[in-house]
């Protein structure tokens, strides 16, 4: 699916297919696929020189892969932070700048490109370069990176204070949640801060964009050293509940083990009253029974007596 939007300053008209070459030339043209067909690429290929990346290549980690420059254009292959439910999903979204054409090639919903096109049919945006499109999107999605990671923040506070009331298996999954949101949140970061390096360096790219995107890296640093600091925090967690459920485990071994060590003993008198060798004095004694457990009574009272007064128990 093909949707085309001719943009000047903040007025933005949605166009058809067939009214693209009457589109003025004096307007930014954005052209956004989702998830298109081969007559929709070939389309953008006869119109602005779009070519099609393979999948390998959205998938790829290589910076050569992510950002490519080739005469008048710029292709850019980064990815979108999307969260399903209770799943961290990245989403990689292809971008094609070409004088003033500007291509967004993605396969499902994108959070930021949606915000952004609604701040476009309310004129809340203002637009006069094609790049200047790619600073806006990308600048929304910094701003909800930042949100989730303060999201995070409070999440990961909360949970430092619950482990010390109580330590649960559901409580080791939103751990290895917020670890996994992370890295993600992270590594996406990252990519974005290779990229930018590239992108504000093209002769291609306008310089109050180029300030705009240099703002950008700053924001994205700073949210790069919030991910550093959450990834000590979330250890320094994991740390502390693994000692929690250490000590916790080892005072039921104790108990165990204190109770084990009272009734032996018992056990061992038990043992020896209960041999039935045929010399043996004490098998026809008359008071060799209640002696026996009198004894056994005793020797436990005593090891009991002396446990609790080491504090064992």
């Amino acid at each position: 699916m093909i949707k085309i939007y001719a943009i000047s300053g903040r007025k933005v008209e949605e166009k058809e297919r067939e009214e693209f070459d009457k589109i003025s030339k004096t307007v930014v043209v954005w052209i956004d696929v989702l998830d298109p067909t081969e007559s929709e690429i070939d389309w953008l290929r006869k119109k602005v020189g779009f070519e099609m990346p393979s999948k390998e290549v959205m998938g790829d980690i290589e910076i050569s892969s992510k950002y490519i420059e080739e005469g008048d254009s710029i292709s850019i292959n980064t990815s979108f932070v999307v969260h399903q439910k209770e799943e961290v999903l990245v989403e990689p979204v292809f971008f094609f700048i070409k004088e003033r054409f500007f291509v967004t090639l993605r396969y499902r919903d994108i959070p930021a490109i949606l915000i952004f096109l609604g701040r476009l049919k309310t004129n809340r945006a203002y637009i006069q370069f094609a790049e200047s499109l790619f600073s806006e999107i990308l600048s929304i999605e910094v701003d909800r990176v930042g949100d989730r990671l303060e999201i995070l923040g409070r999440r990961i506070r909360n949970i430092w204070k619950q482990i010390f009331v109580e330590q649960s298996e559901e409580m080791i999954k939103d751990i290895a949640y917020y670890d996994e949101l992370n890295i993600t949140l992270r590594e996406s970061i990252n990519e974005k801060v290779r990229i930018l390096s590239h992108f504000v360096k093209s002769p291609l790219i306008n310089a109050q964009t180029k300030r705009e995107l240099k703002i950008l890296m700053d924001d994205l640093s700073t949210l790069l050293d919030y991910t550093a600091f959450y990834m000590e925090k979330i250890d320094s967690i994991q740390n502390s509940l693994l000692g929690l459920i250490t000590i916790r485990q080892n005072e039921a071994v104790k108990v165990f083990t204190v109770i084990a060590t009272i009734f032996l003993p018992a056990t061992l008198i038990a043992s020896i009253f209960g041999m039935n060798f045929e010399f043996m004095p004490e098998l026809h004694w008359k008071y060799g029974y209640p002696y026996s457990l009198i004894l056994m009574v005793a020797v436990t009272l005593s090891l009991l007596f002396w446990v609790r007064r080491k504090g064992w128990l």
